[in-house]
């Protein structure tokens, strides 16, 4: 069952195939994922090239892939209804929503409280959107 006050589920920016992956990964979790009726929004944690912290961007390059926002993008595509991606990769956002996938522009790197509110806003807002133009 899905609580009434739930406006948006939020990826934060963490490295997907270590972090994000495994919690993805328990079943239950999968099925309340399917059922939702909220969007799904995910922050990107590559920003022009790299990963702010942690293995993620090391990990990209051994499978072979790009470290970009766009391999984010395509990486979340089946689950996620959007993306945040940071100001610096702007660039590659018509990319991004060529594959089917909304995006939002906005500062990502956190590094004071007011940055981490603004960021949980931008998300809100974005999931604000994206529900709107699904219901039209």
């Amino acid at each position: 069952m899905q609580h009434p006050a739930l406006a948006a589920i939020v990826i934060c920016p963490s490295n997907p195939f270590v972090s994000i992956d495994p919690i993805l990964a328990v079943p239950e979790l999968k099925d309340l994922l399917r059922a939702r009726k909220v969007p799904v929004v995910a922050v990107s944690p590559i920003i022009d090239g790299a990963a702010v912290k942690g293995p993620a961007a090391k990990m990209m390059r051994e499978l072979g892939k790009p470290v970009l926002v766009t391999t984010i993008a395509a990486h979340y595509r089946n689950l996620a209804d959007g993306i945040v991606i940071d100001a610096a990769d702007a660039r590659l956002a018509a990319q991004i929503e060529t594959g089917g996938m909304a995006v939002r522009v906005a500062p990502t790197l956190m590094r004071s409280p007011t940055d981490r509110r603004d960021l949980a806003l931008t998300c809100l807002d974005f999931a604000r959107d994206i529900a709107s133009r699904a219901a039209q």
